[in-house]
């Protein structure tokens, strides 16, 4: 009986042994696989969608967000709705910046300008900015509230991140995106454009803030939709009754204008050097389909007809520059003025486009 109880004894403590080994086994397991998911977060692609845009469009409500980003990435942005905006960092900047921590900021301030945007109220997106993109971002949202115009974005994505040396506020770091972006106008109108986008954003008090904006790739029309409405601008009120009066060449050439000015960029931006960007682009638009016009004329005309358009394009073209230059001397130099002389050179294109067509093509 003695001997029995001996066996017991050792039988219950294998048992015992055996278990504990289990739960550590258990344990570590739980640890690795926890730790293999981080890194797994480490390296996923920061990625927003809005999985419902023409719900989206049609409320104010702040669009949702799938972005995915690290445990540590959470931690350092925290604090992200707080809205320290006016201090320096007088606290020592000692996390790591990872390009996670840049997609959570993108994703605050991406789904905040939507609503602000939409609704007007700028607090939406205040917490995400400091310095002259605070101030750039308000006027903005200001501006196109008050024309009725709303934004939507469709999906954006964080494809490259760097460090950019240091500022008195604190590490700087550059932000790139792609964004395609849904702006719908007061007819209902609608037009869908990618852009590339550059930002800057500053890391105080260990929290990351964007700074500044700049674009870093074209612009390109992804859809457009025409307005819900039967309002129109009387320009297109007169180019749709003349091509209705026309057939062929005349007509197509009228169709593809309307075309050129439903595709404009919508030059709505309060940075001076990106508005003339933004002219540039169209004034290019017109000038290309400027000369498509006038090659398609030199088949159509007669010499002599030939002859005296040219002689009249000649003194256009003078006048045309001389237009630009009176504007750019008017708003007395700098980015502002360099902008408002394209816009010049823009819409005096756009004119001249419509002119040739009604009055020479056939």
């Amino acid at each position: 009986m003695y001997t029995k109880g001996i066996i017991s004894l050792v039988a219950a403590t294998t048992f015992l042994v055996s278990g504990c080994q289990s739960e550590e086994k258990a344990d570590s397991k739980t640890v690795e696989t926890e730790k293999g998911s981080n890194q797994e977060a480490g390296n996923n692609t920061a990625v927003k969608t809005t999985k419902d845009s023409s719900t989206a469009t049609g409320s104010n409500a702040r669009e949702t967000s799938n972005v995915e980003g690290s445990a540590h990435a959470s931690d350092v942005h925290k604090n992200s709705n707080q809205q320290n905006l006016g201090s320096s960092s007088t606290t020592p900047n000692n996390v790591s910046v990872t390009k996670d921590t840049a997609a959570l900021v993108m994703a605050d301030y991406i789904n905040g300008l939507t609503a602000a945007i939409n609704t007007g109220d700028f607090s939406n997106v205040a917490g995400t900015l400091k310095g002259s993109l605070y101030n750039d971002q308000q006027s903005l949202v200001k501006n196109l509230y008050k024309k009725g115009i709303k934004e939507n974005w469709m999906s954006y994505s964080v494809v490259g991140f760097n460090k950019a040396g240091t500022s008195s506020d604190g590490p700087l770091y550059k932000i790139q995106t792609v964004e395609t972006v849904s702006v719908i106008q007061p007819d209902g109108s609608q037009k869908t454009n990618k852009y590339n986008w550059m930002y800057t954003a500053v890391l105080t008090n260990n929290q990351l803030y964007l700074t500044d904006i700049v674009k870093n790739g074209p612009i390109t029309t992804v859809s457009k939709t025409g307005p819900t409405t039967s309002a129109s601008s009387s320009s297109s009120s007169t180019v749709t009754n003349n091509s209705s009066s026309t057939d062929g060449t005349k007509s197509l050439y009228l169709t593809k204008a309307d075309q050129t000015a439903w595709t404009e960029n919508p030059a709505d931006s309060e940075n001076d050097f990106e508005r003339k960007q933004q002219y540039g682009e169209n004034y290019k638009a017109w000038d290309d389909l400027l000369n498509e016009i006038y090659g398609v004329l030199k088949t159509q005309l007669s010499s002599s007809e030939m002859s005296k358009l040219q002689a009249d394009q000649r003194q256009w073209i003078k006048s045309r520059d001389a237009a630009a230059q009176k504007t750019f001397d008017e708003e007395g130099g700098g980015t502002l003025s360099q902008a408002e002389q394209v816009r010049t050179l823009w819409e005096v294109t756009k004119d001249r486009c419509y002119f040739l067509i009604n009055n020479y093509m056939k």
